[in-house]
This record gives C-alpha cells, structure tokens and sequence, in this order.
C-alpha cells in the first residue's frame, strides 16, 4: 500500500512531484533546509527538483563531476527513496549512474576540489539579494530562518519576508504564507486571509495551493 498522502500520489502520477511538495507536508530529512542552502551555494535548487534530478546529481556524484559529501548524497537518497514510498519494486525508475546535463556551477580551486561557501556567508548573500527586492532570495531566506540555518530560528522574520515576497507576487511564498495564518504560530490566526492567499497563490501558479484548495 502506498504510504504517501493521496495528493502526493498524484502529483508523482502526473510527474510533478518535487522536494517543495515533500516540504509541504514535513516528509523530508531533518538536514534538508541546510543541505538545500548548500546546493544553492552550487547553483543547484534542491527545493525544487523531482526525481529525476535528484538521481541526476547522485549519478553526477558518482562519475565526479559534482562534489557531494556523505551527509548530501544520503540526504538525495532519502528523498528519492521517500518519492518511491508504495511503489513495487520492479516500478521504481532506476537511479541514473550516467547523465548529459552541464557539470556543477562550483568553483575549483588548483587542486581540483569544489569549494563552496560556509552557510553563514550564503545567508549573508540571501539577506543582500532579500534586502535588494529578490522575492526568490526571500522565500529561500526565509525558510532557513524559519529552520534555524546558520543560527537560532527567527521565524517572526521568516513571516515578515514572506509577506514581502507575497506582495511581489511570488506564488511559494503565498502559499507558505497561507500556512502561517492556517496555524497561527507566529501570525494572529486567520483562516480567511489564509485561503485568499492559497487562492491567489494558486492563480499565479502553485501546484501546492492548487491541490490545497480541492
């Protein structure tokens, strides 16, 4: 029987199913908003990728054209393994060990080994693009505030960049935002502004509001 809710079920079926989606629902590794803050120092974005290219990157791992360590590769596992939850085994896709996709956006240094930034510096680089009117930069800020990234959570901010990536229009942050007033955690509990919200973020485009609604 398989174990993922019925709308991830869906989304796997129409081949939508992304990390994002496992976000939504808590479904993912404890480490995920730090490794994801990692793959963004790489040029990669690991909220936002299926499947398929979660395999990609190990497969890219493996024949060393991406410089992963153990905590990454067993966290990419993981999330692969989550997405094939339910399914029999002779249906699970196998995991690519040869990919055709550009190498890694990571700087080398002369001996050859990727080097990346620490978090600190990466949040560092979030808050200017954030403080610059990047709504994408807010919404990734926000949630490493909202998971204690590169220091003790700070989810009263978190809320507040998600307002201002809201206003701008950005979808995700609509829809996490539209969580924020369904629970009333850090925001006064609003369950009407938090279905406007879905709504609208399903409007401009979230498959997560989209579902959240039916």
């Amino acid at each position: 029987m398989d174990t993922l809710p019925p709308e991830l079920i869906r989304l796997r079926d129409e081949g939508q199913l992304t990390v994002r989606a496992l976000w939504a629902w808590k479904l993912v590794p404890e480490s995920t908003a730090g490794v994801a803050m990692e793959f963004r120092a790489l040029g990669l974005d690991l909220i936002s990728a299926d499947r398929a290219q979660l395999a990609s990157w190990l497969g890219q791992a493996d024949e060393g054209q991406l410089d992963l360590g153990e905590a990454q590769r067993d966290v990419l596992g993981q999330l692969i393994s989550r997405m094939d939850e339910g399914l029999p085994s002779g249906e699970q896709p196998a995991l690519e060990t040869s990919v055709a996709q550009e190498p890694s956006v990571v700087e080398t240094n002369t001996a050859g080994k990727g080097e990346g930034k620490d978090l600190g510096e990466m949040i560092s680089d979030l808050g200017a693009q954030a403080d610059g009117g990047d709504p994408k930069a807010k919404v990734s800020l926000a949630i490493a505030l909202r998971a204690g990234i590169g220091g003790s959570p700070d989810p009263v901010r978190s809320v507040a960049l998600l307002e201002g990536a809201a206003a701008a229009g950005d979808a995700d942050a609509m829809a996490l935002l539209a969580d924020e007033y369904e629970t009333g955690l850090w925001v006064p509990q609003d369950a009407e502004k938090a279905g406007q919200l879905r709504r609208n973020a399903a409007q401009a485009g979230s498959q997560l509001a989209q579902w959240g609604l039916e």
